[in-house]
């Protein structure tokens, strides 16, 4: 327990010194989901039934990580092991005026990278397929926002994976 507890207080100190803010969140990642489902319900889908929170949100999670480290995003190669579709989804922005996202709500900054999201999403026939395909109904997003302030720079790296309940991955994973 206290190595654990050492090793918050060691990385609280990095962020807390750095000039680069690395921002995880779940509250995102739902508003992302929510707005994909009401866009599925906009086209006559179902919405996802399960936001999934096990192997393949590790997997997803892992995919993100990747990525955010990376100049290019790139799509796994283990996709039909863990899920049946993946959408990937980068926004960076250079020359970011900090002080206006400063006079932003944390609620609004999400609500926008989440529409700018989904609306990418949207405007791509592949990913727009994957997420509106009726079969899928369990899904999950794991997003990673960078701030800097100092360069004024903002990146986002955002994935997606689905999952049809009813057929099983390569692997036989399906969610329980």
């Amino acid at each position: 327990m206290k190595n654990i507890i050492s090793y918050f207080i060691v990385i609280n100190c990095f962020y807390s010194n750095s000039q680069l803010k690395r921002i995880e969140s779940q509250t995102l990642d739902s508003l992302i989901w929510h707005k994909i489902n009401e866009y599925r319900l906009s086209k006559g889908v179902k919405s996802f039934v399960i936001f999934e929170d096990s192997l393949m949100r590790q997997f997803c999670t892992r995919v993100t990580y990747r990525n955010v480290l990376k100049e290019i995003p790139v799509h796994s190669d283990s996709v039909g092991y863990w899920s049946n579709a993946e959408c990937l989804y980068r926004f960076e922005s250079k020359g970011f005026l900090v002080d206006e996202l400063n006079l932003l709500s944390k609620e609004e900054i999400y609500e926008n990278l989440a529409e700018r999201t989904v609306q990418a999403w949207i405007h791509s026939s592949t990913h727009e397929r994957a997420i509106s395909r009726p079969e899928y109904n369990i899904s999950t997003i794991v997003s990673v926002l960078l701030v800097d302030e100092q360069k004024s720079t903002i990146h986002l790296e955002v994935s997606f994976h689905a999952l049809d309940k009813e057929h099983n991955t390569f692997n036989g994973y399906i969610y329980k």
